[in-house]
């Protein structure tokens, strides 16, 4: 029988005081332990930050190197650009909020240097305002042209050629015209104010139309300004060299009113005929009215 018998492993007994043996993975991670000083890390981290920050946010607001100390106007002629300057500069004056300051290069307003320039010179148009790093501000401006003389209550004014009445002009109607302007009289002496009252465009262009045909057409000089009885009425008329005086209304054309005057003076109206007419009247539609004396 010994012959069939199963031999016995021989089995080791582990004690409970005994510890028992693990065993490693290589799939499983390692626990790692807590590093020591991450709160003072991350204090410091935050700390660098905010320092930087706060060195960028001075040198950018309040750093006396880009604030604005260098201005150039361009465009302007009659008017110096020291005035120019001293208005932008005077833009830039004070703080927003009372601690950032408006001279900054990044803070100034291009817009409020603009209205500025507009509000203190009525002659001058702004074309734009820029900036150019790290402390100066470009202007450029368009000094406006007088198209005519307008005068009202004794008093005369310069109009550019959008009809704005942009500042007063010096002298009577008689030594603007000696000076070669052309000159319209208000006879309602509406008041004007500087800078807000606009003329019409069109009827500016009509009355600069009127004097070229009389001059170049007609061969005829207007010696006096021209007159009308109101911004709104669109009717000019003047004293001729030939002493009679000219009436017209846009309700004739340049082109339509000389066709007329033309005709006029070769059938009905010649050089002695004219010479004892009061006035030709031409702001009727279809009708034409002269008067003798």
């Amino acid at each position: 029988m010994g012959i069939f018998s199963k031999k016995k492993k021989n089995k080791t007994i582990q004690k409970s005081w005994q510890r028992k043996e693990t065993k490693a993975y290589p799939g499983a991670p390692k626990k790692e332990k807590p590093k020591k000083g991450g709160f003072f890390s991350r204090f410091l981290f935050w700390l660098l930050l905010v320092g930087f920050l706060g060195i960028c946010v001075f040198l950018l607001f309040f750093s006396t190197f880009l604030d604005i100390s260098k201005i150039t106007i361009q465009g302007n002629q009659d008017i110096s650009s020291v005035e120019i300057s001293k208005v932008v500069e005077k833009s830039l004056e004070g703080n927003y909020l009372k601690y950032l300051p408006k001279k900054n290069f990044f803070l100034a307003s291009e817009a409020n240097i603009g209205n500025a320039v507009k509000n203190n010179f009525n002659r001058l148009e702004v074309a734009s305002i820029g900036k150019k790093f790290p402390d100066t501000i470009v202007a450029k401006v368009v000094e406006r042209k007088a198209e005519l003389a307008w005068c009202s209550a004794g008093v005369c004014y310069f109009v550019d050629g959008s009809g704005l009445v942009y500042g007063g002009a010096a002298g009577s109607e008689d030594d603007l015209r000696v000076g070669n302007f052309l000159v319209v009289v208000d006879d309602s002496a509406i008041p004007v104010e500087i800078g807000k009252t606009k003329i019409s465009p069109d009827f500016i262009g009509y009355v600069e139309g009127a004097n070229a045909m009389m001059r170049d057409d007609l061969k005829i000089e207007p010696v006096a300004s021209y007159h009308t009885p109101g911004i709104a009425s669109q009717e000019v008329s003047v004293m001729t060299s030939e002493g009679w005086i000219l009436k017209i209304s846009s309700e004739y054309s340049i082109d339509e009113a000389k066709n007329i005057i033309q005709t006029l003076f070769e059938k009905d109206l010649n050089g002695e005929t004219r010479k004892n007419m009061d006035y030709l009247d031409l702001r009727v539609k279809g009708k034409v009215y002269y008067k003798t004396k």
